[in-house]
């Protein structure tokens, strides 16, 4: 996939508001890429769900065990 270009001001001044707190969408949206692109040209990481283990009133007090033989 190929990037729309974008000069180094305008990557910085999306830097500069992620910096700042203002939402990936809003960022994307002035620069009109998308968020993924616009996570592409400020090297951000991609969101990625996270699978669910275990239900969220499930909680295991063994876990550690397990893990320790994996360290």
């Amino acid at each position: 996939m190929s990037l729309p270009y974008r000069d180094a001001d305008q990557i910085s001044e999306g830097r500069e508001a992620v910096r700042n707190g203002i939402p990936l969408d809003r960022i994307a949206g002035h620069l009109r890429v998308t968020v993924e692109e616009l996570r592409q040209l400020l090297d951000l990481p991609t969101a990625r769900p996270v699978p669910a283990t275990q239900a969220a009133d499930e909680f295991d007090l063994w876990a550690v065990d397990r893990l320790d033989g994996q360290l």
